[in-house]
C-alpha cells in the first residue's frame, strides 16, 4: 500500500537520517499537543469515511532523563458509506456475509500509552498499551505492543519526530463474537517553535492498519490522517 510505504520511508528518514550526540538536546519538558486529523477511514462501514470537524487528537508527553512517557487520545468522526438519499450502509459482518444499517455518524476512539527508553541519540525503544471503542456494535479492542520512536529535540527551532509500533493481538468481543486484530501504526511529523516561545506548530502524517485474524477479508480498518495542530510546554 502506497500510504504505508510512504509513512515507513518518512519514519526511517526521521529516525536515522540526522546525526546526533549520545543524547540529542536536553530532555523535553512536559508538552501537550492538540491536533486535527484531515484524512479518512476505510473499514466495513466507510470507503472512505472523511474526517468531520469533531475528529481530534490530544497528546501529552514527558521525559525523565533517558526515559519518556506519553498518552494519546484519538477520535475519528465520519459518516458511514451510502449510495445516496434513502439508501442504506452495507457492511461486512465479523461472522461472514453482509448486513445493512441506516447511515450514521460513526465515532472511533483510541487511547494509547507508551513508555520508552532512549537507546541511541534521539532513537527510543518502548512498550505500548491501547484500548479502542466505538459508538456502534463492534469489538472494543485492548492490546500491548512494542515499537521505536524518534523523539523530538526541544532545543531546536524545527524538530522532526517519528514512530512505528506494532500490536500483534488486539482483541475484544461484541455479543458472543470474539475478534483479534494485528494493529500496525506509523507517525511522522515536525514541530516549529520560535526560539523563546513555549507554544509551537505541529503537523505530520498518522497511519494505522488493523488486520483481522481468522476473520473475513473485508473486515479490516485503515486510517490515513495528515494532521495539523498546536502544542505547548507545561
Amino acid at each position: 500500500m502506497s500510504s504505508r510505504a510512504f509513512a515507513a520511508a518518512v519514519f526511517i528518514a526521521a529516525a536515522f537520517g540526522l546525526p546526533s550526540a549520545a543524547v540529542a538536546g536536553e530532555p523535553e519538558p512536559f508538552t501537550l499537543d492538540v491536533v486535527h486529523p484531515i484524512g479518512g477511514v476505510w473499514n466495513e462501514y466507510a470507503n472512505p469515511g472523511e474526517e468531520y470537524p469533531p475528529a481530534l487528537d490530544v497528546r501529552a508527553r514527558a521525559e525523565f532523563g533517558r526515559y519518556a512517557a506519553s498518552l494519546q487520545y484519538h477520535r475519528d468522526v465520519y459518516l458511514t458509506q451510502s449510495s445516496g438519499p434513502n439508501s442504506l450502509t452495507r457492511y461486512a459482518t465479523l461472522t461472514g456475509g453482509y448486513a445493512t444499517v441506516v447511515p450514521f455518524e460513526a465515532r472511533d476512539t483510541e487511547i494509547e500509552g507508551r513508555y520508552e527508553r532512549r537507546v541511541r541519540g534521539p532513537l527510543a525503544a518502548g512498550v505500548g498499551a491501547l484500548h479502542t471503542s466505538t459508538n456502534y456494535a463492534y469489538p472494543h479492542l485492548s492490546a500491548v505492543g512494542v515499537g521505536l520512536e524518534r523523539l523530538p529535540d526541544w532545543t531546536r527551532q524545527v524538530a522532526v519526530y517519528g514512530s512505528a509500533f506494532y500490536y500483534p493481538a488486539a482483541s475484544g468481543s461484541v455479543g458472543s463474537v470474539r475478534a483479534t486484530f494485528g494493529i500496525l501504526k506509523y507517525d511522522a511529523g515536525f514541530r516549529f517553535r520560535p526560539f523563546g516561545w513555549h507554544v509551537y506548530l505541529t503537523g505530520g502524517y498518522d497511519f494505522e492498519s488493523r488486520s483481522g485474524r481468522h476473520l473475513p477479508g473485508a473486515v479490516r480498518t485503515i486510517r490515513s490522517d495528515p494532521y495539523i495542530g498546536i502544542g505547548t510546554q507545561l
